[in-house]
């Protein structure tokens, strides 16, 4: 029977061993946890060929004890000079640089423990190299892990582009705008009516701030050797009247397609009655603010010329004439 308890009891001591032994296996698994955890790098972009400390923010899950390592690794490519390691808690002794591949490693042991919680990892005596690159921190905390991009230059930016083609076209069209003309026959004058033909004057363009017609003529409606009595200069120009002799235009400016856009006759040609239309130097007939897309066929978007002649029982016969000349430009 003695026996017996004597082997009884050492197989208590055994068990009781064990289990010292197991407990402390599982508190050692526990321990070395790793956890990955988030990372944020400041400055987040930084120029080419610059100096820089870049300060690493992570949250640790467990104190780092005296002897335990920060680590940061680098591309190598993408800093010149030395880097160091401190840390905002706890302290840390002389930072130790070696590679690895394409990566450099800075390591730091700790020598006062660095507690759970806020860490901020600066790394010191670095400049960015003249390359532009998307350059990744990887740090190693204890049992934390994690790893984020300081931005060099402009890598980790896409320029998005397109060109829009210019669009500007001129045409000289009939008053339905169905064809084109370069021809405004007033037929045979009578006193008794005032003879009239017209066109449209139709601008096609995306130009941003519109466009301008410009109108130079060749002077007087002749028939060579006498000339119509011309309507006046500017807003209130002179009423037509049948019998009377009188040439002149009326400017109907219309609009563009623009938003916001407006056409405007310049002063001269402002009037609602005729006007005169027998300058020889170059002037501004009426100006367009916004870009214009008239359709086909378009009497809104276009702007109609009305030349009138009326004659009296005195204007001697013949044929009169007069070229006028339009020119467009773009304001781009």
């Amino acid at each position: 029977m003695m026996q017996t308890n004597k082997f009884f009891r050492l197989s208590l001591s055994v068990l009781a061993v064990c289990g010292i032994v197991s407990g402390l296996a599982v508190n050692t698994t526990l321990n070395t946890h790793a956890a990955g955890v988030t990372v944020t790098v400041a400055p987040s972009a930084v120029a080419v060929s610059t100096a820089t400390t870049p300060t690493l923010a992570i949250t640790t899950t467990a104190t780092i004890a005296i002897g335990g390592t920060v680590q940061v690794t680098y591309p190598t490519a993408g800093y010149t000079g030395a880097g160091a390691i401190a840390v905002s808690t706890g302290v840390v002794g002389t930072t130790t640089i070696t590679t690895s591949g394409t990566e450099t490693i800075l390591t730091a042991t700790v020598t006062t423990a660095i507690p759970t919680g806020a860490l901020t990892i600066t790394i010191s005596g670095l400049t960015t190299t003249s390359t532009a690159t998307n350059n990744s921190f990887k740090v190693y905390a204890g049992v934390d892990y994690g790893a984020n991009f300081q931005y060099v230059g402009s890598a980790n930016v896409v320029s998005v582009r397109a060109r829009v083609p210019l669009q500007l076209a001129f045409a000289i069209r009939n008053t339905a705008d169905t064809a084109n003309t370069n021809i405004c026959d007033m037929g045979d004058l009578t006193t008794s009516a005032i003879g009239f033909c017209d066109y449209r004057l139709k601008v096609t363009t995306n130009a941003r701030s519109g466009y301008t017609i410009n109108v130079n003529t060749t002077g007087n409606f002749t028939n060579g050797t006498d000339n119509f009595a011309n309507a006046a200069v500017g807003t209130a120009g002179t009423a037509q009247v049948a019998g009377t002799e009188l040439y002149g235009a009326k400017i109907t400016p219309g609009s563009v397609t623009g938003s916001g856009g407006t056409v405007t006759n310049a002063t001269v040609y402002s009037g609602t009655n005729n006007v005169s239309y027998v300058n020889t130097t170059a002037a501004t007939l009426l100006t367009a603010t916004k870009p214009n897309s008239p359709a086909a066929t378009d009497l809104t978007n276009t702007t109609l010329i009305r030349h009138e002649a009326a004659i009296s029982a005195n204007t001697s016969a013949g044929l009169y004439t007069q070229t006028v000349t339009y020119t467009v430009a773009p304001s781009f």
